[in-house]
Parts: structure tokens; sequence; C-alpha cells
């Protein structure tokens, strides 16, 4: 295999973040080092104002690396489907953060499934979560993190090659997260042929690209999974991701709209419905910024394009309502209103056993 047409190319995009980088690298570049004729690493640096280019610098005296930086920072959308469609060249594509960690030997368990005769367009990962304080150092961690966690993406065992909708198992594994898949190159090209430089957050496409080419593409078609958890997110409140602002508004409605293509696209009503009851059930908080969070986007348009979306759920909609009006920038009057009918209900129950 040349080294322009490998197997996997493992992609990095990357912004002021050279302390996280730091711990990425080090556990995927010394597993990829005896397998040079099938792996890449790819890092696309968005214009870094820290130390970055230093760390990059460092890694790449010592393992191979393919290191591009852009002269501006194009945006964190363009720069993923740049580094995606554009910088690499392998048959597969593994796009990771900045602040992931790989497990140790995933590289090589990944490598094993794409090399299957007529491997599927997509790998499914599992992925396991730790909490913010439990994120190792760099040397430490050379070569890997355990695959050790008690919470995991994917619950179920499934391993091997299955029809893709048997992998949509519920709330949680939605593949909105591009860590969580392999997905051929091809694919990436088809639906991303060049950097996307359409303003972020505002449609599925900015939002969660991998996931909008797997809605658009893989139902009903095969698909492989691993069951162990091959990347290790190390997670942090949600206040304090770059995307912050962003969250509700992609939370309710572009996550919705996602569903909606899988739907569009073969997925049975009944394998899609525990995520709409999950967004009902779960999400508001994410309501109550849209309403009361003036750094929030969306605002009341947005709230009436949600509430359209879950019409058909009267009830669950109305319940979201009244704890999104416990919203903690809701007024007070309101949020003394919404907690009386909460008590209320709570009362109620009781009463009722």
């Amino acid at each position: 295999m040349s080294a322009d047409n490998r197997l996997l190319s493992i992609c990095i995009p990357t912004f002021n973040r050279a302390d996280l980088l730091e711990l990425c690298l080090a556990t995927v570049l010394p597993q990829i080092a005896d397998y040079q004729s099938e792996v890449e690493c790819v890092i696309s640096d968005n214009a870094s104002s820290d130390q970055t280019s230093e760390v990059v610098a460092r890694f790449a005296t010592q393992y191979p690396v393919k290191a591009y930086r852009n002269d501006v920072n194009i945006g964190i959308i363009a720069n993923i489907t740049k580094c995606a469609s554009e910088l690499a060249s392998g048959e597969f594509v593994l796009l990771i953060g900045d602040d992931d960690a790989v497990c140790v030997g995933a590289i090589e368990r990944i490598l094993q499934s794409l090399r299957l005769r007529n491997a599927p367009d997509l790998l499914a990962l599992n992925v396991g979560y730790l909490p913010q304080v439990e994120r190792p150092d760099a040397m430490s961690a050379a070569g890997g993190v355990p695959a050790v966690t008690a919470k995991t993406l994917r619950r179920s065992k499934i391993e091997g090659v299955v029809t893709f909708d048997n992998l949509l198992e519920g709330p949680c594994a939605d593949f909105t997260a591009s860590y969580s898949v392999v997905i051929r190159r091809s694919l990436w090209k088809k639906h991303f042929p060049s950097a996307c430089h359409d303003e972020p957050f505002t449609s599925v496409r900015t939002t969660y690209p991998s996931g909008y080419i797997i809605a658009s593409t893989m139902p009903g078609r095969p698909a492989a999974a691993l069951a162990s958890p091959a990347i290790m997110i190390y997670e942090v409140p949600g206040s304090e991701y770059s995307w912050a602002r962003y969250r509700a508004i992609n939370s309710l409605i572009h996550f919705t709209m996602l569903l909606r293509i899988f739907g569009q696209n073969g997925i049975a009503s009944r394998i899609l419905e525990p995520y709409y009851v999950y967004q009902l059930s779960n999400r508001g908080s994410e309501l109550g910024d849209l309403l009361w969070n003036r750094d929030s986007v969306g605002g009341l348009r947005s709230v009436l394009q949600f509430a359209w979306l879950y019409r058909g759920y009267p009830f669950r909609l109305l319940r979201m309502f009244i704890v999104a009006g416990n919203h903690s920038d809701a007024p007070r009057w309101i949020a003394a209103c919404c907690r009386g009918v909460m008590g209320l209900k709570k009362v109620f129950r009781r009463n009722s056993h």
C-alpha cells in the first residue's frame, strides 16, 4: 500500500489547545508507529496562537505526522471538513478531537476490521467517558489510555458486521460524535467535496457533519462495530465548550432534524421513538436557555420551531415547558409558578400511590 493510498487516516483538527493536543498525540502516534504503510496521522492547525506548532514539531521528530496550518482561522466546520476531505489520503477516515484520547490497542483493532474483504463503509466505535479530573498527563498516557470506564456510548456488546439500523440503540448512540465512527473517505468527498465554509451551527450539515453523512447514506446498509471502547473522552461541563452558546439550538433543533433525515432514509419510527422521547424528557434546561438566556443562540423563533416539531407529543411538550420555566434566568414570577405546578404534580403522584 503506497504512502499516498493508506487504509486509514486519523484526522485531528485543532485550535489553541496545545495541552490537550499533547495528550491526544501521545495516545495516537506510538500506536501507529508499526503501521506506517497503512495509517497516517493528519493534523490541521486552524491558525493557533498558542504552543500548538511546538507540540506538533516535537512529536514530528519521533513519528511520521502530516501537519498543516491554516494561514487564518477558517472556522471549526471548515477545518474539520478540510481535514477529512482534502488533507487525508486514506481509504477510511477517523476524525477525532484534539481533546480525545485513544485507548490502548485501539488502532490495531480498528485496522483488523478495516482489512476485512468487502469491509462496510462505516465502523462504529464504542467510547468511554471519564471526569475531567481523571485526565492523565501525556507522558503517562503514551501509547494509549486504558479502556476502563463505567460509562460508555454504546450499551450493547455488538461486535462485527450487522445492519446499520441495529446500531441505533437509544438516546445516546446517535452518531453525532465524529470520534465514534470510522467512515469511508469517499463518503466524506461525496457530501463535502471541499472544506465547507458555511456558517457553523446553522444546519445539520454544519453542526453534525459526520452524522449528516451517516444519516444520509447508511440506513439499511451493513456496518461494522467494536464493542470495547476505542476512544476515551474526559468530560467537562457543557458551559466550558467553545460552542456552548450554540448548545441549545444544536441539541434541540439540529439534532431533531438529524433524526428526521434518518427517518426519511428508512430508519423505522420505532427505532427513532426513544430519541424523540429523550429530547422531551431531558432537554428542559436547553429549552430554558432558548427562552431566557440572552447568550444562547436561537431565541423565540427556535422555541416555536421546536414546539412545532414536537406537536405530536402535547403533554410531554407541556411538561418540558414547565421545566424550562424554572430556568435560573427565567423571570421570578414565571419560575415560581412553574415550581408550584411541579410541586402539585409531586403531591398528586404521591397521593395516587
